[in-house]
């Protein structure tokens, strides 16, 4: 008797794998959704290297003073670091790896890209022309608008560089009091507010995109599975799972040519119609599976496993033997008949039903077509049968 599942059990395990596909959907829609943002934003390292390139000016145009020369440094090393976490990211999602720790060193490098940027606020030279400030403050805010947009699909390392921008600002305003610092804190918490909504937005905007594209696809994979299947069983036996008739009919086109040897099988099973009437069709199905197997195994042994066999209808097969004798013929439907005879099929309350089978061999030659030598295998079969059934006849 077979034990039965405790229906918590069941609805514990459906829950779980229910879980697993959500969470599969879920790491599908944001790997859609991180791939297109690493792709914006190497495409976008041309604007980025151009508002390093304006910081640098700048610095340049104030003088070269050692604290702008190290908070520009630190920047262009900052901009390298997340280059290069950035490219180490894109490259786990394309492999569907653990993006944990690859994620973890993005946070990390965008917020240190936060920091050197509120750190190129560092008050100018007194000295210093009002156009290097000017250059600065209009780089800092075009390169933060353009990360904050490009990772919009990643909040954590988004606002973790608005935040240690931030932070660095007010630590820069309250070092050095003096002068317009506090001004311009208040301009940049205004700033990031504004960058950080705007950004939230185009991020929902990118996620909703990466759902449709996979959504879309799963429902291309869904097609082409039916699809496939739907083709499966059109030249397919449900049942036994060898070819159907029209698949049969099919090697119609693959007719022999001059000089190849091929053999056609017909194996009818002995007094089939008897086991269905004593043990019912559920028992016939039975001896029918058993027997597409057997025949499977035995093309398997004969090492033409790439052959093809077909369930031609009710109890009766067919098999195509491609580039042997006669004799091999020959020596492959009686091992066939054996094996068939040694199937063993249990029907609770009767034993072991013996199984038997008829096999009709003929040679398909090079100007016969299928339906020809379909007709004289049927005719060694039935020859076979009036002959006391459970052997092998061949037709000349």
């Amino acid at each position: 008797m077979l034990a039965r599942e405790h229906p918590d059990a069941v609805r514990a395990s459906n829950g779980g794998t229910a879980r697993a596909a959500a969470m599969d959907a879920d790491y599908e829609v944001q790997r859609e959704a991180i791939l297109a943002m690493l792709e914006r934003e190497r495409r976008s390292l041309t604007a980025s290297l151009f508002g390093l390139s304006v910081l640098i000016c700048a610095v340049a145009l104030m003088g070269m003073p050692l604290l702008h020369v190290i908070a520009v440094s630190l920047r262009s090393g900052s901009f390298l670091f997340t280059r290069w976490a950035a490219t180490n990211l894109e490259r786990v999602y394309r492999v569907r790896g653990d993006t944990q720790w690859p994620r973890r060193i993005l946070f990390v490098a965008m917020c240190l890209t936060g920091a050197t940027l509120g750190l190129m606020a560092l008050p100018p030279p007194d000295n210093a022309v009002i156009a290097s400030s000017l250059m600065i403050y209009t780089a800092v805010l075009m390169i933060l608008t353009l990360i904050a947009v490009t990772l919009a699909a990643l909040p954590g390392p988004r606002d973790g560089m608005l935040a240690s921008f931030l932070l660095t600002l007010a630590l820069v305003a309250f070092a050095y009091p003096e002068g317009q610092n506090p001004t311009i804190l208040a301009i940049g918490t205004m700033a990031v507010i504004g960058i950080r909504v705007y950004s939230a937005n185009t991020g929902h905007h990118i996620i909703a995109s990466a759902e449709i594209l996979v959504e879309n696809r799963e429902l291309s994979d869904e097609l082409a599975e039916a699809l496939a299947h739907a083709e499966f069983l059109s030249w397919r036996d449900p049942l036994t799972g060898l070819f159907n008739r029209r698949k049969l009919f099919e090697e119609r086109e693959h007719d022999p040519q001059s000089g190849s040897a091929r053999h056609v099988l017909a194996i009818d099973l002995d007094h089939f119609k008897g086991i269905n009437d004593r043990h019912g069709h559920a028992a016939g199905d039975r001896v029918l599976v058993a027997s597409a197997d057997v025949i499977r195994a035995s093309l398997r042994a004969f090492g033409a496993d790439h052959l093809p066999a077909f369930r031609h209808g009710g109890e009766e097969f067919i098999v195509i033997l491609d580039g042997c004798d006669c004799a091999e013929a020959r020596r492959f439907a009686e091992a066939l008949r054996e094996d068939i005879a040694g199937i063993d099929v249990g029907i609770a309350g009767a034993g072991r039903e013996t199984v038997t089978a008829s096999i009709g061999l003929a040679r398909w030659h090079p100007d016969e077509t299928l339906d020809d030598v379909l007709q004289r295998s049927d005719l060694a079969c039935y020859q076979a049968k009036d002959e006391g059934r459970n052997r092998v006849s061949a037709v000349a």
